[in-house]
Order: structure tokens, then sequence, then C-alpha cells
């Protein structure tokens, strides 16, 4: 069993922490969530002549995308006769190009408490954010939300189709961070509120707590579980 509370903290030194869900609330604010990645979504498809329902977008694009990765993205351009390389490239443009639109717009913002815990960690911990949105896109919610101060490093994904393949579950980017700062697994602990992220941890060989709203049922082994990122000081 593992001990809890403060004495427990001392035995991390890094704190990797995801981005969205985790401290910035991606959603938006519209009926749908995530309303701002469907709009830039249709707007790429537009520029082929395509029009698709948000149903048919989660079925053909958003669900092959998560579990296959490239292959289903090109899967996707398959169905629809689309250059993929092109295709891709346009998506993740006008993708960007949303997000920061959303962010600037205050439809996309900090989670509740997300600046004050961690500015509270980055005085204990090493601080890291990984993410699977892209590079610019991380860069971009730092900046704007003055929080580059408090972490040492930050990734999001590239931006070509390959680096799908690195999205969690894969440990890719959390091993980089750990090799750039020089920190061992056993000192280091990943902040996430998806199963993927929990996954990823665990085949990284680290700790993880589990960011889950009370009406959500626990996936994986995380280390911890607590019901939002304010509640962070409890554990660490």
């Amino acid at each position: 069993m593992h001990q809890h509370g403060h004495e427990h903290g001392h035995r991390h030194r890094l704190v990797i922490l995801d981005m969205d869900g985790t401290f910035l609330d991606s959603r938006g604010t519209g009926s749908v969530e995530h309303e701002w990645a469907y709009k830039a979504f249709l707007k790429t498809l537009s520029a082929y002549g395509l029009k698709l329902s948000i149903e048919e977008i989660d079925a053909y694009f958003l669900s092959p995308l998560h579990s296959q990765g490239d292959t289903g993205v090109r899967r996707f351009c398959d169905r629809f006769h689309l250059d993929c390389e092109e295709f891709w490239a346009r998506r993740e443009r006008d993708v960007i190009e949303a997000k920061i639109e959303a962010i600037q717009r205050g439809e996309i913002n900090l989670c509740k408490g997300s600046e004050e815990i961690i500015r509270y960690l980055s005085r204990r911990y090493k601080l890291a954010v990984v993410s699977d949105s892209q590079q610019a896109c991380v860069d971009f919610a730092l900046e704007y939300f003055g929080l580059k101060p408090y972490f040492q490093l930050w990734y999001g994904r590239r931006s070509n189709l390959k680096s799908l393949n690195e999205r969690k579950p894969s440990p890719f980017y959390i091993n980089k961070v750990m090799s750039e700062l020089n920190i061992p697994r056993g000192e280091t602990i990943l902040v996430d509120d998806s199963p993927v992220g929990i996954l990823a941890a665990k085949r990284a060989g680290i700790d993880s707590i589990l960011i889950r709203p009370r009406n959500r049922r626990v996936w994986g082994e995380p280390t911890y579980v607590v019901g939002s990122i304010s509640e962070l000081n409890q554990v660490l």
C-alpha cells in the first residue's frame, strides 16, 4: 500500500502534467463539447467539397484516429479519395488555428484552480508537460496563460502523420522528458485525466495520478485518483 500525503511526496522529483482536461479545459463553451474542433474539421473538409455530420466525423475520422493512429487517418482518406499527406497537413493547420483562436476568445480556459496548483507544485518539483495536442498549441497555451516559468520542458506532438504513433499510450515523450531532465523512473509521476495517459505511465514504468470527475469510473491502474487538478496537493 502506498503511503499517503507529504512524506510520500519526497520520493518524486519530477511531475509531468497532461494538458487537455488536466489543466486546460479544451471542451469549449458550445452546446457540443469541442465544438471549435468540429468546426475546424468542417472547414478542412469543405476545402475538398465534403460535408459530414458530427456523428460521421466521430465514426469515420476520430474513432479510427484514436484507435489506429496514422492507419486510421489513411483509411479515412482512402474512403473519400483524398491525398493523405496534404489532407493531414491542412487538418493540422486548421485545428491549431482554431484552438489558438478559441483560447484568445476565452472559449478555452484553464481548469479551475490550475494556476495555483501549478505554482504550488513548481516550488516542490521539477515540472513538465506532455500533451497529445500539437506543439504549437502547447506553446501558445503556456505562453498565453503565463505558465511557462513554472515548467522545465513542454512537449506536444509533431504535426506529421507518422508522429501520431508517438501519442499516449506510447511512453515516447514521457521517456524523453525523464532522459532530458536526467530523472529516473522511480522519481517521476504523471498526472492525466485519461486512461491512455495512465497506460502510458505504466509503460514508462512510472507512478500516475488520474484526475477523474466524480461520475466517471476509474480505468487502468493509477497510483492515486483525485477529483480535479486542485486536489493534487492532497497526494503531492
